[in-house]
């Protein structure tokens, strides 16, 4: 599958288009989020203008629930996975670790986003982007407070929002390595 593209640069599979936030975010089952009610919105990728920066609520939980790459939306497993993130390491539960809502990406589709996101390259020249090579990982469901969902969707309730990354070992890597 290749990444949708507009006006010849590639779209990551996770951004909303505008015609997807048409009518707002309502809630539903997610079965990404183990059928839980989550904050959601409509899916029609490729419709209008892509809202670069903004992730679609579900395509951003399913990517980090069964492992898909942030760009290109294929399955990350048996390959070099590369975190794109301004996440700092803190204290975890099992030690050191990142938390991030940012999907992982393919090594090659990673050098694509570098290549054509103005934001990354930005971040990467100027060292607030860090660039890792995961190899052990864990995808959690954040869970929104009732006053955020209301803020969201009308309705006060307690809800899944966007997914979260944990990594719990990885290699930190320059910029260049992307490239080799």
């Amino acid at each position: 599958m290749m990444p949708l593209s507009y006006g010849g640069i590639p779209v990551p599979w996770t951004v909303s288009w505008s015609a997807e936030t048409i009518g707002g975010f309502h809630l539903a089952p997610c079965p990404f989020a183990d059928g839980r009610r989550a904050i959601c919105q409509a899916v029609v990728p490729g419709e209008g203008k892509p809202r670069f920066g903004a992730p679609h609520m579900q395509r951003q939980r399913e990517a980090i629930a069964r492992e898909l790459c942030d760009l290109c939306g294929r399955p990350l497993k048996l390959t070099t996975k590369v975190s794109l993130s301004h996440a700092r390491m803190r204290a975890g539960a099992e030690g050191p670790c990142v938390m991030q809502v940012e999907p992982m990406l393919h090594k090659a589709c990673a050098a694509i986003s570098i290549r054509h996101c103005p934001s990354l390259k930005r971040d990467l020249a100027a060292g607030t982007m860090l660039v890792r090579q995961v190899k052990r990982w864990r995808g959690q469901f954040a869970l929104m407070s009732p006053v955020y969902v209301a803020e969201q969707t009308g309705i006060e309730v307690m809800a899944v929002g966007h997914a979260k990354i944990e990594l719990l070992a990885w290699i930190d890597r320059s910029p260049d390595w992307i490239g080799a």
